[in-house]
């Protein structure tokens, strides 16, 4: 059964914390998609999976690349499964249409964005009767995790 995880950030950076759930998916040998609003975004993405860090980086493919299907992290505006992910993170507040084609779907926001986190606590609501498993993360003022279901 498809496992659908909510992070409400407080005090991290959207893009940070989801390199580090990237880098948690490739050491479980999980093919990961990254649903993101618009290809501005997919590039800034793209940029910050190259250049994070000084000495390492995420090998990844974009929609703008050939052979998606040979990719372990693929970065998309489309939500189709081209390489077999096991998970699927959502970091605009994209809502995934078709939850039970991975694993596990993963929402990150910033509570500050209060459209995206009313959208999302709605969808919670929706998503629960069809019998998912959810489990809700929150920030607190010092980044410690709050289970929050």
């Amino acid at each position: 059964m498809t496992e659908i995880f909510f992070y409400k950030l407080k005090n991290t950076s959207i893009d940070l914390f989801l390199i580090s759930l990237i880098e948690k998916s490739i050491s479980k040998n999980w093919n990961s998609l990254v649903l993101l609003d618009n290809t501005e975004r997919m590039e800034e993405i793209n940029d910050l999976l190259w250049t994070f860090n000084d000495t390492s980086f995420i090998p990844h493919g974009s929609q703008s690349d050939p052979s998606p299907d040979k990719q372990n992290v693929y970065l998309t505006c489309n939500e189709e499964n081209l390489n077999n992910s096991n998970i699927i993170f959502s970091i605009d507040g994209i809502i995934i249409n078709e939850p039970g084609n991975w694993n596990r779907c993963i929402y990150i926001f910033n509570e500050q964005n209060l459209k995206v986190t009313d959208e999302l606590e709605s969808y919670k609501r929706k998503v629960k009767d069809f019998g998912y498993t959810l489990k809700s993360f929150e920030q607190d003022n010092n980044g410690k995790w709050i289970t929050n279901n």
